[in-house]
């Protein structure tokens, strides 16, 4: 019985330290467009806001679009790996409008969509990632749990005859601390190629609300990438 309550507690006590205290996720695509024919795609430039209390668990910015280009991209390939995709990020489709002698610049979204629809391109990716730290205050707790003390019993020579166990009362109190949340943001659109000033026609918001443990962040946001992108790509849920 004390195993199992051991066990139990243990469960517990790892559920909370490994999993988020909150998740949501909100998936919306356009019925009139057909985002699972998707083949050939490309990624604009990631934005992102990265927050942490130590600044060294944040790759340095020189570091950080090539990391985000890769994870956006890899995530788009293994999401659309059934129509054999092909996926680039802008500075890759930059180079190769580049062997077309267009002057490619992504901020002239109408022209860059038009130069890469003339090279087959359906679609185009805009990624956000944004983070914070928030601050939860835990009051003071205090509580009572049973404790047992061993006592010895002897006889009249002095030897231990037995030992016996008495419960006592044992308050203990939790002093009230704050707790560091790191707030993770994933949103994700997709724009149609050939319409360049046109709203999106399917998009993902993914969010985590962790405790912060002190970990590696980019690994945060590469896991909320790739969550993000499996939730966008797929297959609609039979009602």
């Amino acid at each position: 019985m004390f195993l199992r309550k051991f066990i139990l507690a243990l469960f517990l006590v790892l559920t909370v330290l490994l999993a988020p205290v909150m998740a949501g996720v909100e998936v919306w695509r356009d019925p009139e467009y057909d985002i699972l024919a998707l083949r050939k795609v490309f990624v604009l430039p990631v934005t992102a806001n990265l927050k942490a209390r130590a600044e060294s668990s944040v790759v340095p910015r020189s570091h950080q679009k090539r990391e985000l280009d890769d994870w956006v991209v890899s995530s788009l390939q293994r999401a659309m790996k059934k129509n054999k995709p092909i996926v680039k990020a802008s500075d890759a489709l930059i180079k190769d409008l580049s062997f077309l002698h267009k002057a490619a610049d992504p901020k002239d979204r109408e022209t860059f969509f038009r130069d890469a629809a003339e090279i087959s391109y359906q679609a185009a990716i805009e990624v956000t990632i944004h983070q914070k730290m928030e601050v939860k205050h835990v009051p003071e707790r205090i509580w009572t749990r049973t404790v047992y003390r061993e006592v010895e019993v002897r006889d009249r020579h002095g030897k231990v005859k037995e030992i016996i166990r008495i419960p006592e009362e044992k308050t203990e109190i939790t002093p009230a601390h704050d707790v560091d949340y790191l707030s993770t943001q994933c949103l994700i659109k997709v724009f149609d190629i050939a319409d360049p000033n046109g709203d999106h026609k399917a998009a993902v918001n993914y969010s985590i609300y962790r405790e912060y443990q002190g970990g590696p962040v980019m690994k945060v946001v590469e896991n909320i990438i790739k969550a993000s992108v499996r939730e966008l790509f797929s297959e609609p849920k039979k009602k």
